[in-house]
């Protein structure tokens, strides 16, 4: 289950807050989910991005394929090409599992618990698998897994596609937070906020295939009201947990972002479209 894990967890807030994407193009004729921002000095494009998708809807617009021909360096939300199993093995091992010698039942309520042990029979795995993590990663294991049943694959993800193809082109990769970061960030939540993670991710397990289909459906068709209100709408009873991980975020992102748009070289900013809706998101802060 660890190596397993290790294989598949790839940035777990990545994931989390990644399932949609959302822009649009303001220079093309076609929508797409992409923006564009000028200075004298340079240009910066914003591209939502979706981090897990289907094999049969990997292929990228033709305005993307230019925009990353025209971009001189790409960042993601964490350097993509900086990572290994053995660190992410590290990482889950420090911070998403219960150093206490606790286990998932001790740290949740007897309801969350028994919706949390239907799910993983529902996925084919024991919940003693899950009982030594903490709720948030047994919340994001049992998500990720489920999208995976469904045929979604993080390697098909529009920043997965980007990354590669910048490492062959010779192009500059950076992240604008550490791998640390996003799994510290997970592992700060008060426990209260830590097993309402688990009990969302519980409630969307019913409907998530028929909720990502209409979000890639809005990402192709550049619908971005469509995926703001998808996404979004699905959070309003979590306000805490937007505020942790879409909407502080997008703010300590921003003067990175600024100094790329001053810094005279295009640059293209791949980045979970959650982060680019909404009166929070980075393009209305901007």
């Amino acid at each position: 289950m660890r190596k397993s894990l290790t294989r598949y967890f790839l940035l777990p807030a990545l994931l989390f807050v990644g399932l949609v994407a959302g822009s649009f193009d303001l220079w093309a004729p076609e929508k797409s989910f992409l923006w564009r921002a000028q200075s004298g000095k340079g240009t910066v494009y914003l591209l939502g991005s979706i981090h897990m998708l289907r094999r049969e809807d990997m292929a990228l617009k033709t305005i993307i394929d230019e925009t990353f021909n025209k971009a001189k360096r790409l960042v993601f939300e964490v350097d993509l090409l900086d990572e290994s199993p053995e660190k992410m093995q590290k990482l889950i091992l420090q911070k998403g599992v219960n150093l206490d010698g606790k286990l998932l039942q001790q740290k949740v309520s007897s309801e969350t618990f028994q919706w949390a042990t239907i799910w993983a029979n529902e996925l084919g795995i024991d919940i003693k698998m899950l009982t030594p993590f903490k709720p948030w990663l047994a919340g994001l294991t049992m998500t990720i897994l489920h999208l995976q049943k469904l045929g979604y694959d993080p390697n098909a993800g529009v920043d997965r596609q980007l990354a590669r193809r910048a490492q062959l082109a010779q192009k500059p990769v950076s992240g604008l937070e550490s791998v640390e970061s996003q799994f510290d960030l997970f592992d700060r939540l008060p426990p209260a906020l830590q097993e309402m993670m688990l009990r969302y991710s519980i409630r969307e397990m019913e409907q998530i295939n028929k909720m990502v289909e209409s979000l890639v459906r809005a990402w192709r068709d550049g619908d971005v009201g469509a995926a703001e209100k998808l996404f979004l709408g699905s959070m309003a009873e979590y306000p805490e947990i937007r505020e942790k991980l879409l909407d502080e975020r997008n703010r300590n992102w921003l003067p990175q972002i600024e100094k790329f748009i001053d810094s005279g070289e295009d640059t293209l900013v791949v980045v979970g479209a959650a982060h680019l809706v909404g009166k929070n998101g980075v393009i209305e802060l901007l």
